[in-house]
């Protein structure tokens, strides 16, 4: 997943996506005028040097380190603090650890650290942790081609729900080939994260996959309650098959849904863990493509090509509405929703490059993924000078919202 890659990627798709999918026009007025007011270094390049050296287990991985964070950030408030998860891009050898097979020399893992909003890696050790397969092989026979697989944003099943207290991460999946093509899946935790299974793949490209396709980034965006509070929204950027290995018919942001409670039940109270199918949303209807290759509606068909990349969404209690953050890998851009489907046109936040990925938006209130009328955007800054992930810093943004 590690920017380097990706945005060189994202640079392409941006040339070649000579066309769009879209549909009706948007009508949904922004409210607020965001305005960035800070911009700071919350994990140094030494900082996060000295978390790589405290990881357990220990990192056998000599090539990028400690790449943390290599994906957006999953973020929990807890009594004492706050907990974080997001990847380390390294790889990590087959070991034993915890009394459990962990490592599977895969680039890729869900690392949990605990500290502060100001602090994230804390002074603790970082639990870095790989997803390990399901004891069900039939639920995901893609496993064991991966040669990506990490994961960050999560989501904490509330009290009175199946599962309650438990997590959900959303990972990204890649497949080994001459270029990016990724999948998006789901993975539990029992037990905050020491171990994860993985509950299997949920969105795909409608683009098969096939040796010597252009690359193309989909991201690893958090699970997001739909309005009634039934339903798990994931949003994405789709490439539309026209029969061609190119990506010239692609979406900046699609969607794909599928019950909380079906989801839940599956994950936590099934005696054989798995996911379920999720649906895209494709003119106007949830009922006609599945998740995995289906179509799928550009929700943001105004946008330029321009106006795509990692998608981060969480909803604003003091606007009523969903809140969008998306990076190209170097600008950012912010849109509202009422409904999670039509949206506003981006507006621009600014350049935060050389390499800026991963925008993680939180609260600052009891609930992190609740936003305010103030809050932060975490993301991965990386440098452009050949030095990668050693000079690598985790950034945060204070956003203010102006009416």
């Amino acid at each position: 997943m590690m920017p380097p890659k990706s945005f060189a990627i994202f640079g392409a798709c941006l040339m070649t996506a000579a066309a769009s999918v879209s549909v009706e026009a948007q009508a949904t007025s922004q409210l607020c005028t965001p305005v960035v007011t800070a911009n700071e270094i919350v994990a140094s390049p030494k900082q996060r040097y000295e978390a790589g050296q405290r990881a357990e287990p220990p990192i056998t991985d000599t090539n990028n380190g400690f790449a943390w964070p290599d994906t957006p950030m999953g973020v929990i408030k807890t009594t004492d603090g706050y907990e974080f998860f997001a990847s380390d891009g390294g790889g990590h050898s087959r070991q034993m650890w915890h009394g459990h097979w962990v490592g599977n020399n895969k680039g890729g893992s869900v690392v949990t650290t605990t500290g502060t909003l100001g602090n994230p890696l804390g002074t603790g050790d970082p639990q870095d942790v790989s997803i390990s397969p399901n004891p069900d092989l039939a639920v995901n026979p893609n496993y064991s081609s991966y040669g990506y697989m990490g994961g960050g944003p999560v989501y904490q099943v509330p009290a009175g729900m199946t599962g309650a207290g438990n997590l959900l991460v959303t990972y990204h999946a890649e497949l080994p080939n001459d270029a990016l093509y990724a999948a998006l899946g789901l993975a539990a935790s029992g037990d905050n994260g020491l171990h994860w299974t993985d509950l299997g793949e949920i969105i795909r490209l409608n683009q098969a996959y096939e040796v010597g396709l252009d690359g193309w980034e989909i991201g690893d965006g958090p699970l997001v309650l739909s309005p009634n509070g039934k339903y798990f929204y994931l949003y994405f950027p789709d490439w539309m098959a026209d029969g061609t290995l190119h990506a010239n018919t692609t979406t900046n942001v699609s969607v794909a849904r599928a019950l909380v409670s079906s989801v839940l039940e599956a994950a936590f109270g099934s005696k054989s863990p798995h996911t379920v199918a999720f649906q895209k949303f494709y003119k106007g209807s949830w009922d006609l493509q599945p998740g995995i290759g289906g179509a799928s509606t550009n929700l943001l068909p105004k946008s330029s090509a321009q106006e795509r990349g990692y998608i981060d969404i969480h909803f604003s209690s003091a606007l009523q509405r969903y809140v969008m953050i998306i990076s190209n890998d170097t600008t950012f851009y912010y849109a509202e929703s009422i409904d999670g489907l039509t949206w506003t046109t981006p507006t621009l936040l600014g350049t935060f490059g050389p390499i800026a990925a991963y925008p993680t938006a939180v609260g600052l209130g009891d609930d992190p993924h609740i936003l305010g009328k103030s809050y932060y955007v975490y993301f991965t800054h990386l440098p452009t000078d050949g030095t990668g992930w050693t000079n690598g810093e985790l950034r945060r943004l204070t956003l203010s919202c102006q009416q």
